[in-house]
């Protein structure tokens, strides 16, 4: 084999769920690599992609979100957006992670919020900090399965491209702009469009907030709680998986029901390889202590 072609079954072992997260140095051996030869080849890699991930980021800003925020009635400047109401603003900020490179990906968030007009504080591109724990919503709250099934959702923000099994991914821009312009084209602005008035908005909110009782969203919370468990820290966190299912009302037939959206959720984290069904299934077996 060529040295690519070692590298390559390097980062095949090294990602397999059974040697994670223990020292690899003896795949270099086995191999006969070096650290240099990894870093090369995650540097060519690196090179190759189309453009970063906050470039893809703000292609889809400039060329969809705002055209489309404009259509819908909002005023645009920066990252805040606004549309007046007979009594009130409703609000769109975009929030951007400070830890955006092509490791971690572009991560980035909408928080959607209402103000009154009696009652804005300081100027309006601010109000929306003032929102957070009283009007506030994300774009998620508005998606099918409230976004948990999106490609590219990871906690509640938006993450485009970032590394996956150690390697750098590089999704097409027109796929980003065509999945994330069509979550506001025909979720969140139709519905925003609507409101006409504050009580308006807060009961859209309780509508939307309500989502989380129904037992698909909290089954797909579960996943959730079992893909970070068995790909970033273990099975040391299993007693507070099987809490975390009594939490969310599950049973053993609920666990079991739509298995197959676990595996969109291993499919969309950054170790795609670690088979959680049956982590999931044992959760769901086990009393909470």
């Amino acid at each position: 084999m060529t040295i690519e072609e070692r590298v390559k079954r390097y980062f095949d072992l090294a990602s397999m769920p059974q040697n994670l997260p223990y020292d690899k140095s003896g795949f270099l051996r086995e191999l006969n690599i070096t650290e240099d030869d990894i870093f090369n080849y995650q540097k060519k890699l690196k090179d190759e992609v189309s453009m970063k991930p906050t470039e893809k980021r703000d292609i889809l800003i400039k060329q969809v979100i705002k055209p489309l925020l404009k259509k819908y009635g909002f005023s645009t400047g920066g990252s805040d957006w606004r549309r007046e109401t007979e009594d009130a603003y409703i609000f769109i900020h975009l929030q951007n992670s400070h830890f955006n490179d092509i490791v971690t990906g572009a991560h980035f968030c909408f928080h959607i919020s209402a103000s009154k007009k009696d009652k804005i504080k300081e100027k309006l591109s601010n109000q929306w900090m003032y929102n957070q724990f009283t009007t506030e919503l994300k774009s998620f709250n508005f998606l099918p399965y409230c976004g948990l099934l999106s490609p590219y959702y990871w906690g509640d923000w938006y993450q485009i491209d970032g590394y996956k099994d150690y390697l750098p991914t590089d999704t097409p821009i027109e796929d980003i702009c065509s999945q994330i312009g069509e979550d506001f084209d025909k979720y969140v602005l139709p519905e925003l469009s609507v409101v006409q008035s504050y009580e308006d908005f807060l009961d859209l909110r309780t509508q939307k907030l309500k989502r989380y009782e129904e037992k698909e969203i909290r089954l797909l919370q579960f996943y959730r709680a079992v893909q970070v468990s068995t790909t970033a820290y273990g099975e040391s966190v299993f007693p507070s998986l099987v809490n975390r299912r009594k939490e969310l009302g599950l049973n053993i037939d609920d666990i079991t029901s739509h298995l197959e959206w676990l595996d969109i959720c291993m499919e969309q984290h950054y170790l795609t390889k670690r088979n959680a069904k049956e982590l999931a299934i044992k959760a769901a077996k086990e009393e909470p202590v």
